[in-house]
């Protein structure tokens, strides 16, 4: 066969996401002198403009990537496309494929070849063939193919040894100025949890240190705002994770780094290299998944949550990193009080994001070939989520998905940082709980049955408190302060606002005076009044939102930075204390 064009398809989950697989295919080929095309989607774009593209792009060969989140869509487009490009060969790789391969390919006869494990030397093998006119499968470890019904499997392709053979997956940034970019430095993992397919992999392999030294380097000189490693565990090595991570401090650049960790392997050196970054330079994800030691062993976890504690607490205490914590429902052995525990311990160590994830059974994995020895019932379409267990049944899978919903709204956003805080430590609310009665709130108020503004979700957290603790003016001024700070404008009615009005010509007077913005608005001096309001908010309150919460009127003022690189900065005084250096 005559193969002009090759195209790798990648259908991403959100629009701001990349497909680093594809990327590694093109390049390995490209190396090799063969030339792949990549055509990326989102799964939120319509089945029409997918497959209109593709069609149209004209490729003789379509190799699409199939994840938990893309599998049913690609399954869908393969079958059309074949119908209307009947003489195209359609080719399958990635986990979602990886195993079941014989089934897959039965359900689905229009596939003409799976790659399954690792893809680079498979795909190159076969297009290399393709393209000398050769359309064979045998003898290609890692390749299955369908011909006239007849399902040919090979042998399962030993996987890379040396990684640096791979070449750097971005061969251009063009497009992706603002999708998180993903990267890996190493594959494998050395842990064997039970609801992951990297348990069934063994041992792990790294890129070469001066390799990922050069990685970094272009994506750092390329600003970069956020690459998300891929590596399993990225501190199973203490000497590796920490030359990496005292090289990218050395750069002085200002990418985001996304790395995920093992709590049990931080230690006081890992800490210690954590307090030297500048703020937002490092984000670190952990995956606590249960706080319950049963479960915890079933999965074949190997730490305790008494034992993980403290090191998160540390890393978190640090406070120049974005910490993201992950828990899982629907375990084995974990019945909804013990989530319930799980939840609220997690919830306590104050990370920046909780993560209320649901068990997936991935196709190959520990868990979904022990499902019926754990009463487990999934659903059968990807992401395969669990719908009950023997301790946990649909109704409270239900209720934890409400949960989820608001722990993403009023935890995670940020948006309600200090009322949020205010209704659940100060009134000592069980947090879990504080969420279910939350979700209980908004089924009543009809929350989940409409569309909601931002600042619908204002109005009902403020019914909500009036619900549970009665009026209280100082939660009015933290929710109204989180508003000021988050959202800004149109603040909702619900509120209770002091009249700004009567103090605007003070604020124009202190923006006159340039030995006022010299000494607290520097960022604005030689501005005119005119273009200084472009830059500033302000809120009168009714305590020190800054401070220690002290009684009496304060003007709270957000400075944004004209140069657009810093973030919005806060800055209060005393009413009657303004008022005087205005006048």
């Amino acid at each position: 066969m005559d193969i002009q064009k090759l195209s790798l398809i990648a259908l991403n989950s959100k629009f701001i996401h990349s497909n680093l697989a594809v990327r590694y295919l093109s390049s390995y080929l490209q190396n090799k002198n063969i030339k792949a095309y990549i055509l990326e989607f989102s799964i939120n774009d319509s089945f029409d403009s997918i497959i209109k593209k593709i069609y149209l792009s004209n490729s003789d060969v379509m190799a699409f990537s199939c994840y938990i989140w893309n599998r049913e869509l690609v399954m869908k487009l393969g079958s059309s496309l074949k119908k209307v490009m009947p003489d195209s060969i359609i080719v399958l790789g990635g986990p979602e494929v990886s195993y079941d391969v014989e089934s897959t390919m039965k359900e689905n006869p229009w596939i003409d070849y799976i790659i399954f494990g690792e893809g680079e030397e498979t795909f190159y093998e076969f297009a290399s063939r393709l393209k000398s006119g050769r359309e064979s499968a045998q003898n290609i470890d890692g390749l299955a193919c369908n011909k006239n019904g007849i399902i040919h499997i090979n042998k399962l392709r030993n996987p890379i040894s040396d990684l640096d053979r791979l070449p750097f997956p971005y061969v251009s940034f063009d497009g992706l100025e603002n999708k998180i970019l993903y990267y890996e430095t190493s594959r494998g993992c050395p842990f064997k949890c039970q609801y992951c397919l990297s348990s069934l992999e063994t041992g792990v392999r790294y890129f070469s240190l001066e390799r990922v030294y050069n990685d970094i380097n272009i994506f750092i000189e390329n600003h970069v705002r956020q690459v998300k490693l891929v590596d399993r565990t990225f501190n199973c090595s203490k000497e590796r994770c920490l030359k990496i991570m005292d090289y990218i401090l050395s750069k002085k650049g200002n990418t985001n780094f996304h790395f995920e960790i093992s709590a049990k392997l931080i230690d006081s050196d890992f800490l210690d290299m954590v307090k030297k970054a500048p703020k937002g330079i490092f984000q670190f994800e952990i995956g606590v998944q249960s706080t319950n030691d049963d479960t915890l062993e079933t999965i074949s976890r190997t730490e305790s949550f008494e034992s993980i504690r403290y090191n998160i607490t540390k890393l978190i205490d640090i406070g120049n990193c974005h910490v993201h914590l992950d828990l899982i429902a629907g375990l084995p052995c974990e019945d909804i009080k013990s989530f319930e525990k799980s939840f609220n311990d997690v919830y306590y160590l104050k990370s920046n994001m909780l993560q209320l994830g649901f068990l997936k059974l991935l196709r190959g994995s520990g868990l979904r070939q022990a499902a019926d020895k754990y009463g487990i019932l999934y659903n059968a379409h990807p992401p395969y989520e669990v719908l009950s267990t023997k301790e946990v049944s649909y109704k409270d899978i239900l209720e934890l998905k409400i949960i989820e919903e608001l722990v993403e709204i009023f935890h995670n956003s940020a948006r309600f940082s200090k009322s949020l805080s205010y209704l659940i430590e100060e009134h000592n609310i069980n947090p879990f709980q504080f969420f279910k009665a939350l979700g209980a709130y908004y089924v009543d108020n009809d929350g989940f049955s409409r569309s909601l503004k931002i600042s619908d979700h204002y109005e009902l957290l403020y019914g909500f408190a009036l619900k549970i603790i009665g009026r209280s003016c100082l939660f009015n001024e933290l929710l109204k302060f989180d508003y000021f700070k988050s959202i800004g404008t149109n603040m909702p009615a619900c509120i209770h606002r002091f009249n700004s009005a009567a103090i605007k010509g003070q604020v124009s007077s202190f923006l006159k005076n340039e030995k006022n913005i010299a000494s607290h608005m520097p960022e604005l001096i030689s501005m005119d009044v005119k273009q200084k309001l472009k830059y500033i908010r302000f809120e009168i309150f009714d305590a020190d939102m800054l401070g220690g919460l002290e009684q009496g009127k304060h003007i709270l003022f957000s400075i944004k930075d004209p140069k657009g690189g810093a973030e919005e900065r806060l800055m209060s005084f005393p009413l009657d204390e303004f008022v005087k250096i205005s006048t």
